[in-house]
């Protein structure tokens, strides 16, 4: 069984090691910086002059702009994803604004034995059909380099600023990928009701309620593709994860000896992110402490990817005394069917 929350998460990548190129865009131009994770512990670029002298060489900027894509990415590392076992990535620079659905076909071939001089059974694709998903674009930024900070060469509270963009996209992609699971309005071939025995255990109601979601979710066949719905991840929120773990593993109670529920292989738990920006507070909501969702992943959950996030600076603004405004964007949407693919599971009480 894998969990995922987000320690961990961390745990686990504090173990590996890891390079990726990443992008940044100067004067109109991509350029990249090479990012190393090793045993858990990012590198870092430091200025080696103050940041005036650095602001007058076109090659001393961009290297500021280097480091501010190393910092993003590593203020990414503190929020990680968990999205990602349930969907499937598309990546494409030609994305249009609005991508058809009908791109989202389902491939189907079968083998079947040939006689001699037969026609071979070629594969067919089954359309999905609707309107189309949306690439949006989503932008954050911060002045960087005012003249305050040049004259101060407060670059420390650059790296805060930095990081905190990395932070707030990790929350933004896990926000739009997860919460169309936990805000749709299901029909009742999606929903499983809780065991109410007052004779059991309420980990036996909890192991019972989660059987019999997975058994209702096995009844559904897509009119579509002719596929069951066999869910293998269970989305939650963590204010359940000890007694979920417990349920869904090899138990005794009163001498009753109960299997574990082997078909769901991770478990994801999912509590929101907030942040105060100013003076207003942005929420991203978590999941209901009192469902959990049983997921069929990646054939109806895929995310599109345009443009993954990428930072850049602008010119100088004397209005605001900014001598380097710097923004991060990203252009993405994501496709997600819920209806044809998910059980929503009510609790039981305790």
């Amino acid at each position: 069984m894998r969990i995922l929350d987000a320690k961990s998460v961390l745990e686990e990548r504090r173990k590996q090691t890891i390079t990726e190129t990443l992008e940044y865009e100067y004067n109109g131009r991509r350029g990249t910086v090479e990012k190393k994770i090793v045993n858990g512990e990012m590198e870092l670029m430091q200025l080696n002059k103050p940041i005036g002298e650095m602001l007058t060489s076109p090659e001393d900027v961009e290297n500021i702009l280097k480091k501010v894509t190393l910092d993003v990415n590593f203020g990414r590392e503190q929020v990680p994803l968990l999205y990602t076992p349930l969907y499937r990535r598309l990546s494409n620079p030609r994305f249009p604004r609005l991508v058809p659905i009908a791109e989202f076909s389902q491939a189907r071939a079968v083998f079947l034995e040939h006689l001699e001089g037969e026609e071979v059974k070629f594969g067919s694709r089954v359309m999905v059909t609707g309107d189309g998903v949306p690439i949006v674009v989503y932008a954050a930024g911060f002045d960087g380099y005012t003249i305050e900070t040049e004259a101060f060469d407060e670059t420390w509270r650059l790296d805060q600023f930095n990081q905190a963009l990395g932070e707030a996209y990790n929350a933004l992609l896990n926000h739009i990928h997860l919460s169309p699971i936990f805000t749709y309005t299901y029909a009742a071939k999606n929903k499983t009701a809780a065991v109410t025995d007052a004779s059991l255990s309420y980990l036996e109601k909890l192991r019972a309620t989660i059987r019999n979601g997975l058994k209702h979710a096995a009844q559904d066949k897509n009119k579509t593709t002719n596929a069951v719905r066999k869910p293998t991840v269970l989305l939650a929120h963590s204010a359940n994860q000890v007694d979920l773990t417990d349920a869904m593993s090899r138990m005794v109670i009163n001498g009753t000896e109960y299997p574990a529920l082997g078909q769901i292989t991770t478990m994801i738990f999912y509590d929101g992110w907030s942040v105060t920006v100013g003076d207003k507070t942005y929420t991203y909501d978590g999941v209901p402490a009192d469902k959990v969702y049983l997921i069929d992943p990646s054939r109806y959950f895929i995310e599109l990817i345009k443009q993954d996030l990428v930072v850049e600076n602008g010119q100088p603004d004397i209005t605001r005394l900014t001598r380097a405004p710097i923004a991060a964007y990203a252009m993405r949407g994501v496709y997600a069917s819920p209806a044809d693919a998910v059980e929503e599971v009510t609790l039981p009480t305790a």
